[in-house]
């Protein structure tokens, strides 16, 4: 037992080390391979070697891999739990995704799709509209009531890509068709039967609970197909400047309404303030319903991966910060300086 211990390299508890590592690292390893078969040798290794390699680590799996984290997700979905969100979560995330969308509309009768200062409307959308809701809960966790983890639930169904997906579709070369709405069905069936099977049967939600750790590092690979880093490395300066908007577009209003409205500490909204994985997936969905979008739909992932790095690693510091200057009820410091070390993964 001693030597087989000694022999774990520990992969999987280094990866959790790194924000969002359990995807991240991964959707570098897939860039890097990428960059070097493709943009290098314009050779495409996953064609290559075909099915099931292909669907495993290209993007042409992407779709199958949403839907089964679609699944997991609605499992875990509790709706007792919505109960006690509608206190409090529920208004803040209606300002902040009120906000969000606002803005998008202006961006676009502004802009168009594409968009300013090398920010698409595309990955503008994606961004501002996301949230982490795993590295929520585990920021809050040691200091948070039950309002607070009661949005965790609430703040799932707003990380789908369904609400983004809607919004794209008004925007369509054709305004929102049934190509838009097919889309949507298709994303909210797998959803809805997992949050019906896991309210049936705790067994099936405790059974599912992991599943989206399994299917993270396969979607994190698909995601890295898409991007070489030749490119990605050009979109440095739009990946910093859309980290700073959404910041502020997703910290201020709501941090605002808790502060000086609800009368709360106020981290509830900064601890919301981290990209969600499944961001990354929307590119490709909105591209499909819309052909317009077809074009921005690389640079947007290689932008939205490096917000994703930033806003992940960042989130529980700035939450820190904040529980020093506005102490959450009951918490103490020790339960504070945790917020510093969460490791979670951007599961939602």
């Amino acid at each position: 037992m001693e030597t087989e211990t000694k022999r774990n390299v520990n992969i999987w508890k280094t990866l959790q080390k790194v924000p969002a590592g359990t995807m991240f690292v991964p959707l570098i390893i897939g860039a890097l391979i990428t960059t070097i078969c493709q943009g290098m040798f314009q050779f495409d290794l996953w064609s290559y070697l075909g099915n099931p390699m292909k669907d495993m680590f290209s993007s042409s799996g992407q779709m199958l891999l949403i839907g089964l984290m679609l699944f997991c997700t609605g499992t875990q979905l509790k709706l007792g739990d919505l109960r006690d969100a509608l206190r409090r979560g529920v208004l803040l995330i209606l300002v902040r995704l009120g906000v969000a969308y606002l803005l998008c509309g202006l961006f676009y009768a502004a802009f168009g799709y594409e968009g300013a200062l090398g920010i698409s409307f595309l990955a503008f959308v994606c961004a501002v509209t996301s949230a982490n809701a795993a590295l929520y809960m585990g920021i809050i966790q040691p200091f948070g009531d039950k309002s607070d983890k009661a949005s965790f639930g609430v703040m799932l169904i707003c990380s789908m890509p369904l609400l983004p997906l809607l919004f794209l579709g008004f925007f369509g070369t054709s305004g929102f068709g049934m190509a838009q709405v097919l889309q949507i069905v298709s994303l909210l069936i797998p959803f809805i039967l997992g949050m019906i099977l896991g309210n049936l049967d705790a067994d099936i939600r405790n059974v599912f609970a992991g599943g989206n750790a399994i299917i993270l590092p396969f979607l994190g690979f698909e995601f890295g197909s898409t991007i070489n880093l030749f490119d990605a490395f050009q979109m440095l300066p739009q990946g910093l400047l859309l980290s700073l908007l959404y910041f502020i577009i997703v910290i201020g209003p709501s941090y605002v309404f808790e502060r000086h409205v609800l009368h709360r500490p106020g981290y509830a909204s900064v601890a919301s303030a981290s990209l969600a994985g499944v961001a990354l997936a929307i590119p490709t969905m909105a591209a499909q319903a819309n052909a317009a979008l077809g074009a921005y739909v690389s640079s947007t992932v290689a932008t939205l991966a490096f917000v994703l790095a930033v806003t992940n690693i960042l989130c529980p510091f700035m939450v820190r910060w904040v529980l020093k200057r506005h102490p959450a009820d009951g918490s103490t410091p020790a339960a504070n300086s945790k917020t510093a070390k969460i490791e979670a993964n951007p599961v939602h």
